[in-house]
């Protein structure tokens, strides 16, 4: 489909069918991104997993976690010392985390700070994760929030509160599903106006 309407955008020189292919063109390109990542979140592939310092690998993010987010967003980190390393893939956890704050942007029109923090935790009998030591590492943002229904919701495959276009609602089910996969889980925190938390365990 997108071949076809490459050739034909370079045969008709009438703007006003250009400006129609070009629309039909980033429908066509967003449904093929939409189909490449429900593909990823199928294959559920295997990790690369290894020891990793969350500190120095949001540190070697800053760069590009600058750029993706633009000039309105603040990102403060928040890490102890001496915070006991985690075993995961570093690409996927580097993936997970643009996901995370890129909805926290989203959330803040007007832009705000962004807080990554990390905190080592012990987690008993009957609470959201299963019995044991995790590192929990959070990203917060002081934005719309959401209501009951949508925290209960968000972690559903296709499930988006973005405008049409905008999101594939597969970005936090990819987070929760590389948390899970490394021993831990995603539980996402917050209320309508006082923004929001998503908090990954990690073992």
């Amino acid at each position: 489909m997108i071949g076809s309407l490459e050739i034909a955008e370079r045969r008709v020189s009438d703007a006003s069918v250009k400006r129609l292919i070009g629309n039909a063109m980033r429908g066509a390109q967003r449904g093929a991104a939409l189909t490449q990542r429900m593909l990823v979140f199928a294959r559920r592939q295997e990790l690369n997993s290894r020891p990793l310092d969350i500190p120095m690998l949001v540190h070697s993010m800053s760069e590009m976690l600058d750029r993706a987010l633009g000039p309105s967003v603040l990102i403060e980190t928040r890490f102890p010392l001496n915070l006991p390393w985690i075993r995961t893939d570093p690409n996927q956890l580097e993936m997970a985390l643009l996901n995370l704050m890129v909805n926290a942007r989203d959330a803040m029109p007007q832009g705000g700070p962004i807080v990554v923090a990390a905190r080592s935790e012990t987690i008993g009998q009957g609470q959201h994760l299963a019995a044991g030591s995790y590192v929990c590492l959070a990203v917060s943002d002081s934005g719309e929030g959401m209501g009951e229904d949508t925290l209960a919701r968000a972690t559903d495959p296709v499930f988006t509160t973005e405008e049409v276009g905008k999101g594939t609602g597969l970005g936090l089910p990819m987070v929760h599903g590389l948390a899970q996969e490394s021993g831990g889980g995603l539980v996402l925190k917050g209320q309508r106006g006082q923004g929001t938390t998503a908090d990954c365990g990690f073992r």
